[in-house]
């Protein structure tokens, strides 16, 4: 009111040049005696988040994988508010910023470590550890010391449990104005140990039975698996998909070992007649005919693409009939996933040509994945034996030579966020040469702030007076 009052005065007084005195000396007098006007910003209204389903099951890694997180608990959002402009005639604003608290689950076994963190597809930490939103993180690993999160254990109480063979991450106090105020689909790089090699060991002691004798070639090239539901059992026969796997039970138990062991073929002796009317009242062997089932091609978590799926076809030419696609969900580069479809075609064909024979009795290093031969018939290696009445019964699949180097494979160009690390920040204080404006005894101080090069992510300035910080 006292803005129009004294306008009006000053362009009676003085013209055009006294109506704005006027106004500057009117907007100060309704500063002081109204105070100046505050607009909110956007601001949300509801400040709960859903949770998780009760259920869902939160998959077992093995290996380098990427897996999504399952939301074990989690604050209401935090509201912050902190007033800025009010300068030069301008009202202030009050800006609102939302934060939470949560704890998310990784992976039901025990993991080594935790690398990058995605939020809605763009990277929330990177490589080098580092944050690019507001907030602290704690991994837990997930063995069997593990003890209960601080932040848990202050809100639950007595309750609270320790996770112990669940590898979760726990987010205190996350900025959530990059992801639009809301919880971000948050997805972790983690590395767990049975990654190449080590995977069909790994694997064989979770689903509590032992490992053959031999090595397992093809598993060089699976960085990672995530085992994402089902029993424990059923993952053998994913994985026996790329790797040759069979099954022996002995006296100690089921083992599992190599489907095609590259050793050097034991000769089995001669086979004998089996009178029975079954097969071989002569000769004691019979051929058979496999189902012929090659994948045509392999559909896997690309390394190379920030584990995003990929495709790779095996060589030579597609089938008239069309191709069968094997998804399985494993870590693999683009030449291992090349090799590994390649094999997986090559192994069909050996599998479709089969042959049984009765022995009177069995080799103990005749066991299912040894090589054998078989006179004038060649090489073969052992699919199944069973125990008959007067002897044993072998099912041998045609041995395939090892194949020449596949032809390398392609991941495409694959978008990744940037992982800039964050600026240093660039302050300095300094005074100039009085330009005439104010008295020439009073001290005043410039402000120069800069970044250097990376993520810079701003600043603000705050002066304090009388014990308070203000803008």
């Amino acid at each position: 009111m006292a803005t129009l009052v004294f306008s009006a005065i000053g362009t009676l007084v003085g013209g055009p040049a006294g109506g704005a005195i006027g106004a500057l000396i009117g907007r100060e007098a309704d500063r002081a005696i109204l105070g100046s006007p505050v607009r909110d910003g956007a601001r949300l209204t509801e400040l709960a988040v859903s949770t998780s389903s009760y259920g869902q099951p939160i998959a077992r890694l093995f290996g380098a994988t990427r897996a999504a997180g399952t939301i074990l608990w989690a604050t209401d959002l935090q509201e912050s508010s902190e007033t800025a402009g009010g300068g030069k005639g301008q009202p202030e604003t009050r800006q609102y910023s939302y934060s939470i608290s949560l704890a998310v689950a990784a992976s039901s076994r025990p993991i080594e470590r935790v690398r990058r963190i995605w939020a809605d597809g763009n990277l929330l930490r990177g490589e080098a550890g580092d944050l690019k939103a507001g907030g602290t993180l704690r991994v837990h690993l997930g063995h069997a010391d593990q003890e209960p999160d601080p932040l848990l254990a202050a809100a639950l109480g007595a309750e609270c449990p320790a996770h112990r063979g669940l590898a979760y991450a726990v987010f205190e106090e996350l900025q959530l104005g990059d992801f639009g105020n809301r919880i971000p689909a948050l997805s972790f790089e983690v590395f767990a140990d049975g990654g190449g090699e080590a995977l069909v060991p790994a694997l064989a002691l979770a689903a509590g039975v032992m490992v053959g004798t031999g090595p397992f070639p093809e598993a060089s090239a699976i960085a990672g698996f995530a085992h994402e539901g089902g029993s424990l059992a059923s993952i053998f026969d994913r994985v026996g998909q790329v790797i040759p796997l069979v099954a022996n039970g002995g006296d100690a138990g089921l083992a599992i070992g190599p489907g095609d062991a590259p050793n050097v073929p034991a000769p089995l002796p001669a086979p004998i007649a089996w009178p029975d009317g079954e097969f071989g009242t002569r000769t004691g062997a019979r051929r058979a005919r496999g189902e012929m089932q090659a994948a045509g091609a392999l559909r896997y978590y690309d390394s190379g693409r920030d584990y995003q799926p990929g495709l790779q076809r095996a060589s030579g030419r597609a089938s008239l009939a069309g191709e069968r696609v094997l998804e399985l969900p494993v870590t693999l580069a683009a030449d291992g996933a090349r090799t590994l479809v390649d094999m997986v075609r090559a192994r069909a064909t050996g599998a479709a040509e089969r042959l049984q024979i009765r022995v009177a009795a069995l080799d103990p290093a005749v066991v299912p994945g040894a090589p054998v031969s078989v006179q004038g018939e060649g090489d073969w290696h052992v699919a199944a034996w069973e125990w008959r009445s007067g002897g044993v019964e072998l099912e041998l699949e045609r041995h395939r030579p090892a194949l020449a180097a596949a032809p390398a494979g392609d991941a495409g160009n694959p978008w990744r966020p940037a992982d800039r690390l964050p600026a240093e920040t660039l302050f300095d204080a300094f005074e100039l040469p009085w330009d005439g404006a104010g008295a020439p005894d009073v001290e005043r101080i410039h402000l120069a702030l800069g970044a250097g090069p990376g993520r810079g992510s701003g600043a603000a300035l705050f002066v304090e007076r009388a014990g308070a910080l203000l803008p």
